[in-house]
C-alpha cells in the first residue's frame, strides 16, 4: 500500500510554526551541548597534560610580600606618592629589571605599566594591592628553591634599602586598612573588585591586604591528582592553622574586641582564612564535588564552566566585564585556547587548586625559614604514598561542611580544637611524623622550624618575630 503523505496545505500554519520552533530549539540545545562538551574536553585535556612520570617530584614555591617603609610599616603603593614624591613599586621594578630577562606590561590605553619580571625559575608579579610575589621553581630539591629565593633577595634588597623600604612576611597588612590601599593598574583586578562587592564582605580585604605562601606539587595520573587534591583540601584547615601569621586585621590586633574602621569584626585567629572564606562561595574554600564519587578532571572542569566568568578577553586582548554570566556561555561559540583555559583556572581560589599541578594555597606569607618548613611538610606528605593512603582512609565520608567546621573549631579553640572527631594535636603530630619519614635525610632539617612550633603547640602568630 502506498503511504499517504499529508499535504502541507492541509496542516494549520500554527502547527508548522510550532514544529519549526521546536526543531530550532532542539538544534540550538544540541549545539550548546556539543559546545559545552568541547569546552569540558579542552579543560580536561589541559589538566591531563600536567601528568608527569612517577620519578618526578618537583616543587614550586610562591611567596608574597608587603613592601613597607622601614620603621613605620606604612604601605608602599604602585605609583609614586603624589604628596611626598616617594617612589612606588613601579620604580622598584624598573630598578630591578636589568637583573631579569623579560619585562611584563599591562596595557593602559596608549600607555602601559610595568607589572612583572621574568627569568628562569623566578617570576616576579604583583598582587592587586601591590603585594610583591616571587614564584620560584619548579625544582626537585628544597635547597634549589632556597638558592633561587636568596638570589631574588640579593638583587632586590639593596634597591629597597636605597628607598628606605623593606619586605614583610605577614598574612595581612600590619598597618593599613584595605580601603586605603589602591589597586595596581591592571584591568583584571578592577573587574574582580567590582564583582566581589556583591559576593561577600571580605573581597576588598582579600585583594588588597592579604599575602600568602603557596606550594605546588606534581601529579602522576588522574587518580593521583584526585587523591592529593582531596588530602590537600582535608588537611587545609590544619595547614592554615599552623601557618597563621596574621597578628593584625584592618589595623587592629586579632582577638581584640575593638571595632575596625571598616566595621568588620576582628577574627580571634586565622584572619586570612576568615577573609578568603567570605569572598565568593563559588570560587573559594573547597571546590564543588571534591569528595563526591566519580570526582576527577571532568567534574572539576564542569564545575568551573558553570561558575560566573567575572570577565573575559576580546579579540584585541582587552578585558571585558562579564559579571555573573557563566564561563560556558561566555565561551559558547569559541574554542578554548590555552590562554582561555589558563584565564579560567586563574579565577578560582580554592584552598587547593588544580592546574597542570596542584597548588596548596592555605598558608599565610611566612619568613623564609618557615616557608621552607611548610614546603618540606608538603613534600614529605604529598610525595609519600603511605601518608596519602593513610589520610585518604581517614577522610572517607568527608565533605565541604566538615572542612568548614574544622576551620571554625581551630579558629575558636586553637590547639585544643577537635577536627574530624579527633584532637587537632593528633592530626598535626601525625602530619609531622609522615613528613619526616617522607623527606630524604638531607632535607629533614628544613622541617624542623615548623615541627618545633607544632611540638610547642604554637603558631607563627605566637612568635614575637611575626609581630
Amino acid at each position: 500500500m502506498r503511504k499517504q503523505v499529508a499535504s502541507m496545505s492541509n496542516i494549520p500554519l500554527t502547527t508548522i510554526a510550532v514544529a519549526r520552533k521546536t526543531n530550532d530549539l532542539y538544534n540550538g540545545a544540541m549545539e550548546s551541548l556539543r559546545g559545552e562538551t568541547i569546552q569540558v574536553q579542552a579543560l580536561t585535556d589541559y589538566l591531563s597534560s600536567g601528568i608527569v612520570s612517577g620519578e618526578k617530584r618537583s616543587l614550586g614555591l610562591e611567596l608574597e610580600h608587603f613592601v613597607v617603609e622601614r620603621g613605620t610599616g606604612a604601605p608602599v603603593s604602585y605609583l609614586p606618592d603624589p604628596t611626598t614624591g616617594r617612589p612606588g613599586i613601579r620604580t622598584v621594578l624598573e630598578r630591578l629589571a636589568p637583573a631579569y630577562d623579560e619585562r611584563v606590561f599591562e596595557p593602559q590605553g596608549s600607555q602601559s605599566s610595568l607589572i612583572g619580571l621574568i627569568r628562569p625559575q623566578a617570576n616576579i608579579t604583583l598582587e592587586p594591592g601591590a603585594q610583591l610575589e616571587i614564584s620560584i621553581g619548579p625544582a626537585s630539591a628544597i635547597a634549589e628553591l632556597e638558592a633561587l629565593y636568596a638570589a631574588f633577595r640579593a638583587d632586590l634588597d639593596p634597591i629597597l634599602a636605597d628607598f628606605g623600604y623593606e619586605l614583610l612576611h605577614l598574612g595581612y597588612h600590619p598597618t593599613a586598612c584595605a580601603s586605603e590601599l589602591p589597586l595596581i593598574p591592571k584591568n583584571r583586578y578592577e573587574h574582580m573588585d567590582r564583582y566581589f562587592e556583591s559576593t561577600g564582605r571580605h573581597g576588598i580585604c582579600m585583594m588588597r591586604a592579604t599575602a600568602s605562601t603557596q606550594v605546588s606539587i606534581d601529579y602522576f595520573c588522574e587518580k593521583d591528582a584526585v587523591q592529593k587534591f582531596r588530602v590537600a583540601n582535608a588537611l587545609g584547615p590544619l595547614l592554615a592553622f599552623v601557618t597563621d601569621n596574621s597578628p593584625f586585621f584592618e589595623g587592629v590586633r586579632v582577638g581584640s574586641t575593638e571595632l575596625t574602621r571598616s566595621g568588620l569584626p576582628v577574627p580571634r585567629r586565622m584572619a586570612r582564612t576568615v577573609i578568603w572564606d567570605d569572598v565568593d562561595a563559588q570560587r573559594s574554600m573547597t571546590a564543588p564535588c571534591t569528595f563526591d564519587e566519580g570526582f576527577g578532571f571532568v567534574r572539576y572542569a564542569e564545575s568551573l564552566l558553570d561558575a560566573p566568568a567575572i570577565f573575559s578577553y576580546n579579540t584585541e586582548g582587552l578585558s571585558v566585564y562579564e559579571g555573573f554570566t557563566p564561563f560556558k556561555e561566555v565561551f559558547a561559540n569559541t574554542p578554548l585556547s590555552a590562554h582561555d583555559i589558563e584565564h579560567i583556572l586563574s579565577l578560582f581560589f580554592f584552598d587547593a587548586r588544580l592546574k597542570t599541578y596542584i597548588e596548596i594555597r592555605v598558608a599565610d606569607s611566612l619568613p623564609l625559614e618557615l616557608a621552607l618548613g611548610f614546603t618540606a611538610l608538603v613534600k614529605g606528605i604529598f610525595y609519600n604514598q603511605e601518608a596519602l593512603d593513610s589520610f585518604l582512609q581517614d577522610f572517607q565520608g568527608l565533605d565541604a561542611s566538615a572542612i568548614a567546621a574544622a576551620k571554625r573549631s581551630l579558629r575558636n579553640d586553637g590547639y585544643a580544637a577537635t577536627v574530624y572527631e579527633r584532637p587537632a594535636t593528633q592530626w598535626l603530630d601525625r602530619m609531622v611524623e609522615f613528613a619526616w619519614a617522607g623527606l630524604p635525610p638531607d632535607e629533614q632539617h628544613y622541617l624542623k622550624p615548623l615541627a618545633s612550633l607544632i611540638a610547642r603547640r604554637a603558631t607563627p602568630l605566637d612568635s614575637p618575630a611575626s609581630h
